[in-house]
């Protein structure tokens, strides 16, 4: 094999990744957003020494980004070229197999590269952040050790996994709940010793340490044996996995499905012909169970919907003890707050996302020829997010009330189910308007949720130590409905209040924001067939 034609492969596979708006969102986006929001929160705060405190939020982010582009998209890239029958084919060229790995993996690389350069970057050029040059070889070799080992894990996951949406699930959601306690989201905290044992166990907290010593302007040369010890073993255990479990065949699901997408409604279930008259009542039932099916086929959108706010419902408070946010203890206010979030995520990422793929597959047009009218399809959708948002508010209740010494008050109950049901209107409104702007089905989750997520961090969802908002960063966030809910969530579930826990003020910002979302939807209408 020619160098040359190593690096058309790897070439190709590096716009492969600039094509991929998911792949570059998480790798490149996410950490830089979150670097200047949580830098801007901070401020200009120094350590004793008169080290500026952004010095040292540059390395979790940057190897959350290294991980994102090498365990991630590594996992995911493989396991939908070997489903879509792409590896298979190149089998039966002359392209050795241990070519198309290398050229992945370049492309992991250079994606990771890309991630730091652009977080020291934006950490030099904004926060004083400067490189330790006598630490720079250090850097490197850990920054390589760290994309070999998480590369290696990724394949290991695609060879374990049978399609490409289990290993897309399982590598996001163990990154992000990994990121937790592994000084990448939390830095420092005291974890519970169980907890802080996983962490110790899994390779990512010892990439995040190594990288964290070779920006530390202490003295030293940066390298930190003992991680990158085990970085190594976990690349070795990994590598012998991939290479005997590793499968050129496409493999399919264990129970194939009819619809060509998780969430694809039959289209001979959508309109059956034999009923012309159906009750509205009955049509919208019927949108409702096929949207939910859709959901619970799709483990990534349950997983981060359901699951992943009551996990840090429950961690948060373990984490940081029983301190007081803005008045409230931290339970009762991320009680709230993770209510707010599934709302908003459920209606706002995962509603649209399911319209557009079935945009993208046809389905919305064939729609058209079938009595089913099109309102009916989209009440469905609705419909099915307000379900999967009351499903998290009880299993957040759940945990909360009966874990963590959060009270409800009854009385109030019937204020949170209006700010809940206001809150999916509005960011189903939102949604459905930026799927009609987007042509794209690859954009959808990238526009959705690059912008929720900064917002939360906004609109305190996500609280940054103990500080208040620079009042600038507060007058964007008041704009935006997310804070407002936010805040409808709190008074109708604060203890200390009384009343019905009703906010009219704040449930008025969510409702002109749905004004607007159908506006806009109803006018770019044409852009859903």
């Amino acid at each position: 094999m020619s160098p040359r034609t190593e690096l058309m492969l790897t070439g190709h596979a590096v716009r492969s990744f600039a094509r991929n708006p998911m792949a570059a969102f998480f790798t490149l986006v996410f950490p830089v957003s979150f670097l200047i929001i949580v830098a801007s929160i901070i401020g200009d705060v120094r350590t004793a020494a008169g080290v500026p405190v952004a010095q040292f939020l540059v390395t979790p982010f940057a190897v959350f980004g290294v991980a994102q582009a090498s365990f991630v998209l590594v996992a995911v890239d493989m396991a939908g070229l070997r489903e879509n029958g792409v590896l298979l084919r190149l089998r039966a060229t002359p392209v050795p197999a241990g070519a198309v790995l290398a050229a992945r993996i370049g492309a992991a690389a250079a994606a990771s590269g890309a991630a730091v350069l652009l977080l020291v970057a934006v950490g030099s050029l904004g926060y004083d952040v400067h490189l330790v040059w006598r630490k720079l070889p250090a850097m490197l070799v850990t920054l390589l050790l760290g994309v070999a080992c998480c590369a290696a894990l990724g394949l290991a996951l695609a060879a374990l996994t049978r399609t490409v949406l289990v290993a897309q699930s399982l590598a996001q959601g163990l990154l992000i709940t990994l990121a937790f306690v592994s000084d990448v989201f939390i830095v420092g905290a005291a974890l519970p010793r169980w907890l802080d044992v996983l962490g110790s166990v899994m390779p990512l907290k010892h990439f995040a340490r190594a990288m964290a010593e070779t920006f530390d302007p202490t003295p030293g040369y940066g390298f930190s044996p003992g991680h990158l010890a085990v970085m190594a073993a976990w690349t070795v255990a990994a590598a012998i996995v991939a290479s005997l479990r590793f499968g050129w065949q496409p493999r399919g699901a264990a129970t194939p499905l009819t619809p060509a997408e998780p969430d694809r409604p039959a289209p001979a279930r959508l309109a059956p012909p034999a009923d012309h008259h159906r009750p509205a009542l009955a049509s919208l039932t019927t949108q409702v169970s096929y949207a939910l099916l859709g959901l619970r086929r799709n483990a990534l959108a349950v997983f981060f919907s359901l699951i992943f706010p009551a996990l840090l419902l429950a961690l948060f408070p373990t984490v940081f003890g029983g301190g007081l946010v803005h008045g409230m203890p931290l339970a009762q206010y991320l009680y709230a707050g993770m209510i707010t979030y599934s709302a908003a995520l459920a209606a706002y990422v995962d509603m649209p996302e399911s319209v557009v793929v079935a945009r993208a597959a046809g389905v919305l047009k064939r729609l058209r020829g079938t009595p089913l009218p099109f309102r009916w399809y989209l009440a469905g959708r609705a419909s099915a997010a307000l379900v999967a948002a009351l499903l998290a508010a009880v299993l957040l209740t759940v945990v909360g009330v009966g874990f963590l010494d959060v009270r409800l008050d009854p009385v109030r109950i019937p204020a949170l189910l209006l700010a809940i049901v206001a809150g999916v209107v509005c960011f189903a409104a939102l949604g459905l308007a930026v799927a009609t702007l987007l042509a794209s089905a690859r954009s959808i989750v990238a526009v959705t949720l690059g912008t929720l997520l900064p917002l939360c961090f906004l609109s305190e969802i996500f609280v940054v130590g103990d500080q208040p908002l620079p009042g600038w960063l507060t007058a964007v966030a008041d704009v935006f409905p997310l804070r407002h809910l936010l805040q409808a969530v709190l008074t109708a579930t604060d203890p200390a209040a009384g009343g019905t826990g009703l906010a009219p003020r704040h449930l008025a910002v969510p409702v002109l924001w749905t004004a607007l979302g159908l506006l806009v939807a109803t006018r770019r209408r044409a852009a859903l067939d």
